[in-house]
């Protein structure tokens, strides 16, 4: 079985396991099988928050915050806080998203068990605001604490100067989670709601919705 998981885990990280392009339904045995074998993944965080005080009521871990989204189904959205490190991060420019930015659990968004952190920009800005490092520092028994301070933010927000700030952190934050569908020529068709015999293209992520900079914590402040 632990070989079984590695395996699963390698040919996810490679890409060579197809996005669904259907949102799982609750009772879905192999969709659950697999969100086993992706826990290991966040064993560290599992780990890490045991000694967050901000945790101290549970916070999900990416693959806990899809195993939920899995058990709310399509259309359903479930409160919760939420534990992840900012490996990867994106942009919309329009669409039917409009603009907005987002941080991922994982460098490659689309794999199963990531977890998107979608950012209203408002909240994003304040956000940064928040992030702006001083470069100041105190050094104790030899670590190197960096000072943070309040700052301007940057002047074009957009996803490079967001993950000058936030990549590599590790965030909690409270929300929603739900199934998003994400347009993509890059995933598989889908049916279109009450247009009978039309596709489109795409695939699900699980999201969370920041509306305000309140709903995050810089857990490697803490």
């Amino acid at each position: 079985m632990f070989r079984a998981a590695l395996a699963l885990l390698a040919l996810l990280a490679a890409g060579t396991v197809p996005v669904r392009a259907q949102a799982p339904k609750a009772g879905d045995p192999g969709f659950a099988a697999r969100l086993a074998g992706l826990a290991e993944a966040d064993a560290a965080l599992a780990l890490a928050r045991s000694e967050l005080p901000d945790c101290t009521a549970g916070c999900l871990t990416p693959t806990e915050a899809t195993l939920l989204a899995f058990e709310a189904g399509e259309g359903e959205a479930r409160p919760g806080r939420f534990l992840l490190d900012i490996r990867g991060g994106g942009q919309s420019l329009g669409g039917t998203l409009g603009e907005m930015l987002f941080v991922n659990s994982q460098t490659d968004y689309a794999t199963l068990g990531t977890l998107t952190i979608a950012f209203e920009s408002p909240a994003l800005r304040a956000l940064l605001r928040r992030a702006k490092v001083c470069g100041a520092a105190d050094v104790i028994l030899g670590q190197i604490t960096v000072k943070a301070c309040r700052g301007p933010g940057p002047a074009n927000l957009d996803m490079f100067a967001m993950m000058q700030l936030l990549g590599g952190r590790r965030i909690i934050v409270d929300g929603a989670v739900r199934w998003q569908w994400i347009d993509s020529a890059l995933g598989s068709p889908r049916p279109v709601p009450n247009k009978r015999g039309e596709h489109e293209v795409g695939y699900y992520q699980v999201w969370v919705h920041v509306t305000d900079a309140a709903q995050v914590i810089f857990a490697d402040e803490l």
